[in-house]
């Protein structure tokens, strides 16, 4: 595809080719979907990258039609916009998602935006704000920018402290509308989160777009090969996948497993295993895993007894996905609280923890029971037509070979 005849740029910092974390799968699945909608693409992606990260993102781009990845080449000039964009942003007042931390990558994603002269931009996630913001003379008036937010960045600040841990990025709710009102329409991943965006932006159109994906064709019969019960937990290494598997690991396993040891596994996948030194009976750890359709079939029971965040946990998701019997917090259940609790289970402090696993333990009935429920659930909600059902909408309703004219323009509220 000839770039100058692109509709959508899409920017990000997340390795979206890997689809080995939440975050990942979300964009991938989003570049996907509208790339095969037949939305001429380009992707900006700032970041770093090696000799085979750049083979793998070029795969990706040509295993879809009218896409093209831009990638940043690193230079010895980003250690000293790196320095000095942190100079910059430490100021008391400063609003940590508007003050730019690399004016290299400002650069990068304002020459893709001026090669390209898409009609619309769609930033993922608020931090990366400051790359577009403010607009450039190519762009002010005439290019429509989104945010797909992923989640509400106050919100899990303020869950963080609430349980002693000190937030990855730690920003007040105004800090974030602030953000928010750069933009001219914003994509939230959960109907709560939009009205919450709503709430503070009234005069800005909000769209609920979930995560979508590709449904998979489920495995027959129980898998593993003996009697024994597995429960699976797959997350990246962040501070909150790192803390619920803590948690659970010292809060609820160890009961759980005297009870009933020999009768159950616990299967832990993903970079959250990364520096593991922790040994547990029961416990096997599997590490990075290929690809999410090699972990959820061998598992009857995922878990995700996360304590902080916000926004859609993509994992759970998934498992609903995969027919996998969820047993998850309810800060996890956030956006899915209609499949409960016939097709999902929500548990929140260790003995209700240890009560409901327990009883699918010696239920196995049941496990096979809520799996079918929440496919069910994920079929009406997750597949690709429902989740990006408002985006292709809004899209669609966009005037054909006309300028789009922002309703922000660069105002940052």
């Amino acid at each position: 595809m000839d770039p100058k005849d692109c509709r959508l740029l899409c920017v990000t910092d997340r390795r979206f080719w890997r689809r080995s974390i939440g975050s990942e799968q979300r964009v991938a699945s989003q570049l996907v979907h509208l790339a095969r909608r037949g939305h001429p693409l380009v992707v900006a992606y700032p970041g770093r990258l090696g000799a085979e990260e750049r083979r793998e993102v070029e795969a990706f781009a040509r295993a879809l039609p009218d896409c093209v990845v831009r990638a940043r080449r690193f230079g010895a000039r980003d250690w000293i916009d790196l320095v000095g964009g942190r100079i910059a942003s430490a100021g008391p007042d400063a609003n940590p998602l508007l003050r730019a931390r690399s004016p290299a990558r400002r650069r990068f994603v304002s020459r893709v935006l001026q090669e390209t002269a898409p009609r619309v931009v769609i930033v993922q996630m608020t931090r990366l704000t400051p790359l577009v913001h403010p607009r450039t003379p190519a762009a002010a008036g005439s290019v429509l920018h989104l945010l797909d937010a992923h989640d509400l960045l106050a919100r899990r600040a303020a869950r963080a402290r609430a349980i002693g841990l000190a937030p990855d990025l730690d920003v007040s709710a105004d800090q974030e509308r602030e953000a928010f009102a750069t933009y001219d329409a914003i994509l939230a991943i959960q109907a709560v989160e939009a009205e919450a965006i709503r709430a503070r932006l009234p005069d800005r159109p909000v769209l609920v777009v979930p995560h979508g994906l590709a449904l998979p064709a489920l495995p027959s019969g129980r898998p593993g090969r003996d009697e024994r019960i597995r429960l699976g937990f797959l997350g990246g290494r962040d501070a909150a996948n790192d803390d619920a598997l803590h948690w659970f690991l010292d809060r609820v396993w160890p009961v759980l497993h005297e009870q009933v040891a020999g009768r159950v596994e616990l299967v832990v996948g993903g970079r959250v295993c990364g520096g593991w030194t922790r040994i547990e009976r029961g416990v096997r750890v599997v590490g990075a895993v290929a690809s999410i359709d090699t972990f959820w079939p061998e598992i009857d029971v995922a878990i995700n007894p996360v304590r902080f965040g916000s926004g859609l946990k993509i994992k759970n998701v998934e498992a609903l996905a995969w027919a996998r019997a969820l047993v998850t917090s309810p800060i996890g259940a956030e956006g899915l609280e209609a499949a409960a609790p016939t097709g999902l289970c929500i548990a929140e402090t260790p003995a209700q923890w240890h009560s409901t696993l327990l009883d699918l333990i010696e239920r196995p009935e049941r496990i096979d029971a809520l799996g079918r429920a929440g496919r069910r659930h994920a079929e009406r909600h997750f597949s690709e037509r429902a989740a990006f059902a408002e985006l292709d909408a809004f899209l669609d309703a966009l005037p054909t070979g006309s300028p789009v004219v922002g309703r922000a323009s660069g105002r940052s509220g």
